[in-house]
């Protein structure tokens, strides 16, 4: 009959099935344990989530404790050498002419190889060019070629640290759940402000205690280590172990060519863009000329107090906004709804405390308004920064890659001309009114453009 079967037809049907089912999880890209979801997209287990969430939020601290050395090291490698406020700001900002380079092949590389791969292996090359960074200052005597070769060293800092970010927003996207991403992200993102807390405590200390050269020292060999042990620790690989592709299994994976037609004619990338690019104006400026900020302005302050308190709340914010974000949108509100809010949080306190910190002549009052500001700023986490993922989650490090290529552009270019404002002008009023009004314009158009439903 029809319906009837036999029951060792069914024994082999099931033991066919078992053989198959092994060899597609033994083609899982990842070395860690996966859970499988119901359309075939392999994301971390909550044990391994946590594990490489730790060891990513650590090395993320340990990217911006190398690159802060040098701006909390400005004003004494600018004593030293005798350099200028132009000849500083050109120290400072060539980090990011290399920067701004490596975006859009670090996310391209992270879609296609993992993020794992590219994130730990630039590792491996920042961390030493950050210990040679002090070695370089000594090489020629003349000012000229001393420039020449500190900006090279920076420059190729800036390259290979630009593969970070990148990757970061890959391994999100591609193994962490949907209704956690937003926390994840975020909590890996306070890492940035918990290197910024580590340097400006610790590297104040190394620079009030012995001098200048040894914080590069310091972070740079704790970076190395960090990045290759987690190639060996959760990777299971050799420190220079090849890559290899990765292979989705998504049912529906746009092609580049497809993913960028759609993106670059639909306003809503264009707002993401212009969003990042202006708060990354403020971002910048901040994080390079701080320091100096409060060191000119009221001479005598403590540099381990205001290279540290001004960012010391902010990791906790970074984590609060993603549990924020998450809640509100498995509460019913849209994706769309929920990242303009929390920008526009960030966004106009930013622009209020920027405006008077650089009007105030009291200490403690530019204290707590720079801490209330960058603060405040970090809800917006779970804003726009988290939006690659929304827009095309199985491309999300490339599209990171072209955001922050553009956000890479004040890097250079609002750190020199703050420099030149600076020099010419000597007035801190007009350089933060100018943040604030880029950053006002940012906000507008991504309120206005700006959206959070998926593209592709």
């Amino acid at each position: 009959m029809l319906g009837t079967l036999d029951p060792v037809e069914l024994c082999e049907d099931e033991v066919e099935g078992t053989r198959q089912l092994i060899t597609e999880v033994s083609h899982i890209p990842s070395s860690v344990d996966h859970r499988i979801e119901s359309e075939n997209t392999y994301f971390f287990h909550r044990k391994v989530t946590i594990a490489w969430g730790g060891a990513l939020f650590t090395l993320t601290a340990l990217t911006y404790s190398c690159r802060n050395c040098m701006p909390i090291s400005a004003v004494a490698t600018a004593q030293e050498f005798d350099w200028d406020k132009s000849e500083t700001g050109l120290v400072l900002s060539s980090f990011y002419w290399g920067y701004i380079t490596t975006q859009i092949l670090s996310g391209f590389l992270s879609d296609r190889y993992g993020g794992d791969q590219v994130i730990t292996l630039a590792a491996i090359a920042w961390g030493p060019l950050t210990i040679a960074f002090p070695f370089c200052a000594y090489v020629f005597e003349d000012k000229s070629s001393q420039l020449t070769f500190l900006v090279i060293n920076r420059v190729i800092f800036g390259i290979v640290t630009g593969f970070h970010y990148p990757a970061l927003s890959s391994i999100t996207a591609s193994k962490v759940e949907k209704e956690n991403r937003t926390f994840f992200y975020t909590a890996i993102g306070a890492g940035t402000t918990a290197g910024n807390v580590i340097s400006g405590r610790l590297g104040s200390y190394l620079l009030d205690r012995f001098s200048w050269h040894v914080s590069f020292y310091v972070f740079g060999a704790i970076a190395t280590f960090w990045a290759i042990a987690m190639r060996i620790v959760l990777m299971r690989k050799r420190c220079l172990h090849p890559c290899t592709k990765v292979t989705s299994t998504r049912a529906e994976v746009p092609t580049t060519r497809k993913t960028w037609a759609v993106l670059l004619k639909h306003r809503a990338f264009w707002a993401l863009i212009v969003q990042f690019t202006c708060n990354s104006y403020s971002w910048y400026l901040t994080l390079s000329w701080l320091p100096t900020f409060f060191e000119e302005t009221f001479p005598g302050a403590k540099g381990w107090v205001f290279n540290v308190l001004p960012w010391t709340f902010v990791v906790f914010v970074d984590f609060i906004s993603g549990y924020i974000a998450d809640r509100l949108m498995k509460g019913g509100l849209s994706t769309t709804t929920t990242r303009k809010l929390l920008q526009t949080i960030a966004s106009l306190s930013n622009v209020a405390a920027l405006i008077f910190v650089g009007r105030t002549q009291c200490y403690l009052t530019a204290l707590l308004l720079m801490t209330y500001a960058l603060t405040i700023n970090a809800v917006g986490a779970a804003g726009a920064y988290a939006n690659p993922q929304d827009l095309v989650p199985a491309q999300a490090g490339a599209v990171y890659g072209v955001m922050n290529a553009f956000g890479s552009i004040p890097g250079f270019v609002g750190v020199y001309v703050s420099g030149f404002i600076l020099e010419y002008f000597e007035s801190w009023s007009a350089v933060f009114t100018v943040t604030s009004a880029i950053l006002f314009v940012g906000w507008s158009v991504f309120m206005i453009f700006g959206t959070g439903k998926q593209l592709l």
